[in-house]
C-alpha cells in the first residue's frame, strides 16, 4: 500500500488502520492469515499521529527509514537529469530542502523536464501555489485542529527547541524537524520558511 498518508485525513483513518493491525495480530491466532503479507509505504512515521497506537499498524513489524540525501548524492542526482542545476543552484537546493529526497527528486524532475526555471522553482519554492505547494499543504493539514502541534513547531522554528519531549517526537515522526546537536531546527530551510508564514497561534 503506496501513500497510506493520504487517509490520515480522513474520518475513516482509525477505523482503517485499525482493521490493518487486527489483519496482523490474526497472524498469531490462524495459519491462514499468515499468508498475508502487507507493506506499508508513507512519508512519514504515522504511529505517531494515531490516536490509539494498540490500533496501529505502524508499531509492528520492520521499519525502514529512508536517510536524506547528502550533498554527493544530490550532486549525482542532478548529473543523471543532465545537470539542470549548476554547482551554486545545487548548493542553494541543498540548503533549501536540506537532501529531502521527495522533495529533491520533485525539484530535479520539474527542472528537467523544462517545467520551470531554478529561479522560479527557488523564488517560489514557499508559495502555496509553487512547485511544492501540494506537499506542504499537505503537511499543514496533518497539523490541523492539533493546535499543540502548531505551537510546538513554532517554538522550534523561532527558538531552535521544543520543550516537550512528546511533541518533539510527534513533529520529528511528521517528517517536520530533526535534532542537531542539543537544538532541535525545521527539517529543511523550505518548511521553515512556510510554516512560519501559514501557522498562527
Amino acid at each position: 500500500m503506496d501513500e497510506v498518508d493520504k487517509v490520515f485525513d480522513a474520518p475513516f483513518r482509525n477505523d482503517f488502520f485499525g482493521m490493518l493491525r487486527n489483519w496482523h495480530n490474526s497472524r498469531a491466532m490462524s495459519d491462514i492469515w499468515n499468508n498475508l503479507d502487507f507493506v506499508l509505504v508513507t512519508s512519514t512515521e504515522p504511529y505517531q499521529l494515531i490516536d490509539d497506537l494498540n490500533q496501529s499498524p505502524f508499531n509492528v513489524g520492520q521499519v525502514i527509514e529512508l536517510e536524506d540525501f547528502t550533498l554527493e548524492q544530490v550532486r549525482d542526482l542532478n548529473q543523471r537529469h543532465s545537470s539542470p542545476f549548476n554547482t551554486n543552484a545545487e548548493m542553494k537546493l541543498m540548503v533549501l530542502l536540506n537532501g529531502n529526497p521527495y522533495l529533491v527528486r520533485k525539484a530535479l524532475y520539474l527542472v528537467a523536464s523544462g517545467q520551470i526555471t531554478t529561479t522560479e522553482l527557488f523564488n517560489d519554492a514557499s508559495n502555496t501555489r509553487g512547485p511544492f505547494g501540494d506537499h506542504l499543504r499537505r503537511l499543514l493539514s496533518l497539523l490541523h485542529d492539533r493546535q499543540e502541534l502548531k505551537q510546538a513547531l513554532l517554538q522550534v522554528i523561532s527558538q531552535n527547541t521544543c520543550e516537550n519531549q512528546q511533541r518533539f517526537w510527534q513533529l520529528r515522526g511528521a517528517g517536520l524537524v530533526r535534532s542537531s546537536g542539543h537544538s532541535v531546527i525545521p527539517r529543511c530551510q523550505l518548511y521553515a520558511d512556510y510554516f512560519r508564514e501559514h501557522l498562527h497561534g
